[in-house]
């Protein structure tokens, strides 16, 4: 393969009935621009059916799209999943993307934009408060109403001046992640959200984060536990 453009990272548990329509969306949309892209899944443990559909997909990738497997050989959930896949990725540009598509692929592709186009821009993170008709304004769904709440706990507490830091659409240039990796690597990552921790040690140092406003949809994944992951907020507001 030539040079990769960006690489798009995600984590798989039980979600193998959404992987064939997410292969098929970024496979359609990526013919309409010429760039090699890397999709890093990381695979938890025992997601046996997950496994299983990208080693085929992996047979028919085209020569402008690279599939590497990350398979966990313990129960890690998302968020240090989610590190081991950041830190894999070999493109300039990544973008953690969500399997079941609940922002698409046309909001991902405004925050690669952003991070390819400004060179002044470290992180680019999606903001559901701002983008009409997103069903996160309506506070509909259990999960929307947990990130509500505990958007204003995060930010009241000055662990980051994003207005959305619960979104788990984000992006970031290699050379910013190598920097927060470095100074993560002393302790585990617990829970769902990857973001706060990396919007928190990314205000330490002082990096320039944007905020693009995306949409979600309010679908979530299977293995998403509303009352573990209340508990893992409250931890990481405290400290």
């Amino acid at each position: 393969m030539s040079t990769l453009h960006c690489s798009f990272v995600i984590y798989l548990d039980e979600d193998s009935a959404a992987i064939p329509s997410f292969l098929k969306d970024v496979r359609g949309f990526f013919q309409k621009f010429p760039l090699n892209y890397e999709l890093v899944a990381v695979v938890e443990k025992g997601a046996q059916g997950c496994l299983k559909l990208l080693r085929e997909a992996q047979t028919e990738s085209s020569p402008r799209e690279k599939i590497t497997i990350l398979t966990n050989d313990r129960k890690l959930r998302r968020a240090e999943s989610l590190r081991r896949g950041l830190d894999a990725a070999e493109a300039p540009y990544l973008v953690i993307a969500d399997p079941l598509m609940a922002t698409p692929l046309g909001d991902l592709f405004k925050i690669l934009q952003n991070l390819m186009g400004e060179t002044s821009v470290d992180m680019c993170w999606g903001d559901r408060t701002t983008k009409k008709g997103s069903p996160f304004l309506d506070n509909s769904t259990p999960r929307h109403h947990l990130e509500h709440l505990f958007n204003g706990i995060l930010r009241e507490r000055k662990h980051t001046p994003l207005k959305d830091p619960l979104c788990e659409t984000g992006g970031l240039k290699k050379t910013a992640w190598q920097k927060l990796s470095e100074k993560m690597k002393s302790h585990t990552l617990r829970g769902w959200y990857l973001s706060p921790y990396i919007l928190k040690e990314a205000q330490k140092q002082a990096l320039n984060v944007i905020e693009v406003p995306v949409h979600d949809s309010g679908q979530s994944s299977l293995s998403f536990s509303l009352w573990r992951e209340r508990w893992n907020l409250l931890r990481q507001s405290i400290f």
